[in-house]
């Protein structure tokens, strides 16, 4: 009876191992169907580089500088009458300092020396021909004396007559003298002054003008490339302040900075308010022509980007430095390929960068 209920029990206990293992498998099975039916991700498609055609732009460093500087010229002499200070702004002709010259007040004590000199010798002379006249007066006719004394008379007016021209041309030199005993310095133009005190006591003055201009060098490579009332954009790298403006001057002659391999050609811009005189600008000046790079050329064309497909597109051009300038075939903003593989075909779908 125990031996019956023993073989029962052993009995009971596989089919629940079977059991346990065919649920098993079959949880096994469903994994793998239902895996395999997952879609597998498909590496996304290569993104492409390209290039946005853009106008051919010059790029000149430059410098803001005032239109007009000029340093003062003061007269040797003591200063007086200093009005101005560093710093300030003038008008045209206003009145800086007056400048007293010593030397020049000794040459008008010497000279009114030498008048009153004159002036004596013409009062000696006035009472010699006084003296001859009442001579002259009493003398009868026909003495012979008369005419001694007439011939005396004329010798001492025309004596008077030279001392008064002295005296005249005297006073003359005298006046001038004075006009140049006291310098008055003016403002030459309108602008700001900078006034550097030296040790002595001296000074030195500096005007600049208010009016201010952009200025830089294009190099010979680039000379024919501007002209005179060629438009052109100023920024200042600080301020970030940006004008309008065109090109006013073009210098013929090398510039300072020029070296022996590179010629340097110093060209301004006018500028209105809003940039500080010693700004660091950039002078940026349109050319007619679009660089695109050199390696987005295969065959004499490119490959133009249209409702996202490579369109061959053959263009014109010609090698501008480590760029290609292109003439025909190309506008502002189109984009194309930068460097296109053999693989690209005229018309292929692509996926570019934005």
């Amino acid at each position: 009876m125990n031996k019956g209920r023993s073989k029962g029990k052993g009995i009971s206990q596989r089919m629940v191992i079977i059991g346990i293992g065919a649920l098993a498998m079959i949880g096994v099975t469903v994994f793998f169907l239902v895996t395999s039916k997952k879609p597998t991700s498909s590496p996304a498609p290569t993104t492409i580089a390209t290039f946005q055609v853009k106008k051919h732009e010059l790029r000149v460093p430059g410098q803001v500088q005032a239109v007009r500087t000029q340093k003062i010229d003061i007269p040797e002499g003591t200063v007086q009458n200093m009005t101005v200070k560093n710093g300030d702004s003038v008008t045209l002709d206003q009145q800086l300092l007056t400048v007293y010259k010593p030397d020049v007040q000794a040459k008008i004590d010497e000279a009114s020396r030498a008048l009153e000199k004159q002036q004596r010798s013409q009062a000696t002379l006035d009472q010699q021909i006084s003296q001859i006249k009442a001579t002259l007066s009493k003398t009868a006719a026909d003495d012979p004396q008369k005419s001694v004394l007439q011939t005396q008379l004329d010798e001492a007016q025309n004596n008077r007559q030279d001392s008064a021209d002295a005296i005249t041309q005297s006073n003359q030199d005298i006046a001038k003298l004075k006009q140049s005993l006291n310098t008055v310095v003016k403002a030459p133009f309108a602008g700001r002054l900078y006034i550097d005190y030296q040790a002595n006591g001296s000074q030195t003055i500096t005007e600049t003008s208010a009016e201010v201009e952009a200025v830089g060098e294009v190099s010979e490579f680039d000379y024919s490339s501007v002209k005179i009332g060629q438009s052109a954009t100023v920024q200042a790298l600080a301020s970030k302040t940006k004008q309008a403006t065109d090109i006013n001057f073009i210098s013929s002659d090398p510039a300072k900075s020029s070296k022996p391999n590179l010629a340097k050609y110093e060209l301004t811009t006018k500028l209105r308010d809003g940039f500080l005189n010693g700004q660091s600008i950039t002078i940026t000046i349109p050319l007619s022509g679009l660089l695109i790079p050199k390696e987005a050329v295969k065959d004499g064309a490119v490959f133009k980007i249209v409702n996202k497909r490579a369109i061959r597109t053959k263009v014109t051009y010609v090698a501008k430095d480590d760029m290609y300038e292109v003439s025909d075939g190309l506008s502002s903003g189109d984009r194309i390929l930068q460097k296109p593989d053999k693989t690209i075909k005229d018309g292929a779908k692509v996926n570019v960068d934005d």
